[in-house]
């Protein structure tokens, strides 16, 4: 059994485990029953990772503590900050240096050179240095942000002139241009650059008039409300229920609707075809009864 001060800590190392009279074989002992978790040679924690992100928050701190100099950047900083981020390589952590240096890339972890002369995380530096590689990412953790009062439109605009010519940099204004504090989820901000990329605008969290409904969002000149459909959104059997009388009332009024889902964006044709449908149906003149 490992001492109670190891097992309340967030991580340890061998060095404090034996500080505490514990020795290899105790180690190997908690790490064969589940008691541990091997993060990295030396390297142990006790919690309970269920997430990748967890994991990878932790990995984040061992790099910066044997490294001094350097800062989470990229995606690993956004993960820091707790914001959310499209798919990254969890397996893989950024760092940026804090003084001139060139980057370096090694297995399981990338240093980067310094931008400008940041030497301390930052929300903005976090959310440009992650739009750099993947847009989705950069939009999720820049709307997150803003929600959260943690960043500025004109922090980011700061930061993202300090990365022209940077590789990834196109992908920057994008990430301003779309950026809203008002969407409440990842899969929002995924769907508004989807419809972007189709040459339309979505109003987020549209209050719909004449109702006491508000939907993520409305196509931007018509009657129709996008729905964002989370996995666990539905677990409670109350609330599809629910969802289902609440979209009878919005199409009674003359509303249309059409559902997002993780799985549709990752289809896109087959989303925009259900799309294309939708819009036909909803600038068609309804009919009334004789």
């Amino acid at each position: 059994m490992l001492p109670s001060e190891l097992l309340e800590l967030s991580l340890f190392t061998t060095g404090q485990a034996s500080e505490l009279g514990v020795t290899e074989v105790d180690l190997r002992k908690a790490l064969a029953d589940g008691v541990v978790d091997r993060l990295k040679r030396g390297w142990y924690s006790p919690q309970q990772l269920d997430r990748p992100e967890d994991r990878h928050r932790l990995l984040v701190q061992i790099e910066t503590s044997e490294r001094p100099g350097v800062i989470p950047s990229h995606y690993s900083a956004a993960v820091v900050l707790e914001l959310p981020v499209h798919r990254p390589d969890w397996r893989l952590v950024h760092v940026m240096r804090t003084t001139r240096g060139p980057g370096q890339h090694r297995s399981g972890l990338s240093i980067h050179k310094q931008v400008g002369t940041h030497s301390s995380p930052s929300a903005a530096l976090a959310i440009a240095q992650t739009g750099l590689m993947a847009v989705e990412s950069g939009l999720m953790a820049y709307d997150a942000a803003l929600r959260r009062g943690l960043v500025t439109r004109e922090e980011l605009e700061a930061v993202a002139d300090q990365l022209k010519g940077w590789v990834g940099y196109r992908r920057l204004p994008v990430i301003l241009r779309l950026g809203d504090g008002r969407r409440e989820s990842p899969l929002e901000s995924r769907t508004v650059l989807t419809f972007d990329r189709w040459g339309y605008r979505l109003e987020p969290q549209f209050e719909v008039p004449g109702t006491r409904y508000r939907a993520d969002a409305r196509l931007e000149g018509t009657r129709v409300l996008i729905e964002t459909d989370g996995r666990t959104k539905y677990d409670d059997p109350s609330v599809l229920v629910g969802e289902k009388v609440r979209e009878d009332d919005l199409r009674a009024d003359g509303w249309s609707v059409i559902r997002v889902t993780d799985e549709l964006l990752n289809r896109p044709k087959v989303l925009f075809a259900r799309f294309q449908t939708i819009l036909r149906d909803a600038s068609r003149p309804s009919v009334s009864a004789a």
